[in-house]
């Protein structure tokens, strides 16, 4: 239905990719940040869409909205153009912001996180428009520029504008596929809590001969600590932490059981066998469906060359805590931070650096087979339904702020390198993102147009 019309404009696709991605986006330090702007805002413009760019506590984000106003359905696409710094030195095979085309690869910082899935969805409406014409339902576009470092000022502006941003429904396009280009549908996200560990002992470092034994040591201390919080199977010795909804629960591992498992694909991904060995269901439900207590960095004392006999008076880890299901992530400091207190008499404090909720949309909803057969359209593979991610997103913003059920379509690859060296994207599942993104404008207009 879409393919001559994707056929007829495949090049200025991929040249406008490439365009977007060449500008260093970079929310950290700000840089390309108004250029991204401007590029995003004439493309929408260029569409007939009416387009505004709002100042946020951090960096702007633009709001793009077309079709009829008075619809009786209103779909709702998030993206960022904002990116994660890179340059060369840090193992890159090309300059992470000169994009390569090399067969079915694009190399470059952002392709695949997160510039070709919303251009893939923006260029999906061209699509539709152009071969079916013009638009029964409403459609909203926001894409933000601080995803890297916490949506914060996103989350703010949302909080203090909902109308703007009121839909019936947000699909949109982030984080990887399956492994071998398997279209998904995420139905959810883990939420996170980072945070600093601090452990406190004497006044000064100490000789280990001279007070071994009667001072105290900060690093065991963390040791100790951890030991008691997190048991070897990952459980979290907190009430509040086991606590949650066993219907919904069960549900997703039911979904769970008919995903496919690639153990050695897994191995090979990773370099060691995953903790849960060979079972596939306890694979993806600790990744999904479970809180992760990880200690991401512990410092204090000394670690140079030779040794050094010395009682350190303080230490400091940094613990990231990937929050499952509908849990409260505030709540949860809260519990974590009084556990801490009773545990260690405060020698030891935890401070939050940040929290960002888990989100979840139930797998029975409606909207759900609507967007399958879309999916199924656009890549000619049936998608498999997973309840949730097990990174983060701010997913929470639609269905907890705007109280909106929320799906997930990612159209990078499995292998895309986010975050570090050598980020791609395919070329193939680019254009497939945007003959979906045509075909889940149509589906949605079929079923609620």
């Amino acid at each position: 239905m879409f393919d001559a019309c994707l056929a007829k404009h495949k090049d200025r696709f991929l040249r406008d990719l490439l365009d977007l991605v060449r500008i260093p986006s970079v929310s950290q330090t700000g840089e390309g940040i108004a250029d991204a702007i401007a590029f995003l805002t004439a493309q929408f413009e260029r569409l007939g869409c009416d387009t505004r760019v709002y100042p946020t506590t951090g960096h702007p984000l633009i709001v793009a909205e077309t079709g009829p106003v008075d619809a009786k359905f209103t779909l709702l696409i998030y993206g960022h153009y904002d990116v994660v710094g890179a340059s060369k030195s840090q193992g890159w095979n090309t300059e992470p912001f000169e994009p390569v085309i090399d067969g079915d690869r694009i190399w470059g910082r952002g392709t695949g996180d997160n510039k070709s899935q919303h251009l893939a969805r923006l260029f999906g409406l061209e699509v539709y428009r152009e071969v079916v014409g013009e638009l029964p339902i409403r459609v909203k576009f926001v894409i933000e520029g601080e995803e890297e470092v916490g949506s914060r000022g996103f989350t703010r502006f949302v909080k203090e504008n909902p109308a703007l941003l009121k839909a019936d429904l947000c699909c949109y396009s982030d984080a990887p596929m399956f492994p071998n280009d398997q279209p998904v549908l995420y139905l959810g996200v883990r939420g996170m809590l980072q945070l600093e560990f601090r452990a406190t002992g004497a006044a000064k470092g100490l000789h280990s001969g001279l007070f071994g034994g009667v001072a105290p040591s900060p690093i065991m201390q963390l040791c100790r600590l951890f030991a008691k919080l997190v048991d070897a199977d990952g459980n979290i010795a907190i009430p509040d932490f086991a606590q949650r909804d066993q219907a919904a629960f069960e549900r997703d591992v039911a979904a769970l059981e008919k995903l496919p498992f690639d153990y050695a694909g897994v191995v090979g991904q990773i370099g060691v066998a995953p903790v849960t060995g060979d079972d596939g269901v306890a694979y993806y439900r600790n990744l999904m469906c479970r809180h992760n207590f990880n200690i991401s960095g512990i410092s204090g004392g000394y670690t140079g060359a030779g040794a050094r006999n010395a009682i350190p008076n303080q230490a400091i880890a940094k613990v990231d805590i990937r929050v499952a299901g509908g849990f409260d992530a505030d709540a949860l400091f809260g519990a974590l931070q009084s556990w801490v207190r009773n545990e260690s008499a405060d020698s030891i404090t935890v401070e939050k650096l940040s929290a960002e909720p888990p989100s979840k949309t139930p797998v029975d909803s409606p909207y759900v087979e609507v967007i399958k057969r879309a999916v199924a359209k656009g890549f000619g593979r049936e998608p498999l339904v997973l309840p949730s991610m097990g990174a983060t997103t701010p997913d929470y913003v639609f269905t907890r702020v705007l109280r909106m059920p929320s799906i997930l379509v990612p159209f990078a690859p499995y292998d895309e390198n986010n975050h570090v060296a050598n980020e791609s994207t395919k070329v193939s599942l680019y254009l497939s993102g945007i003959k979906t993104s045509a075909h889940i404008i149509d589906e949605l207009a079929k079923a609620y147009g």
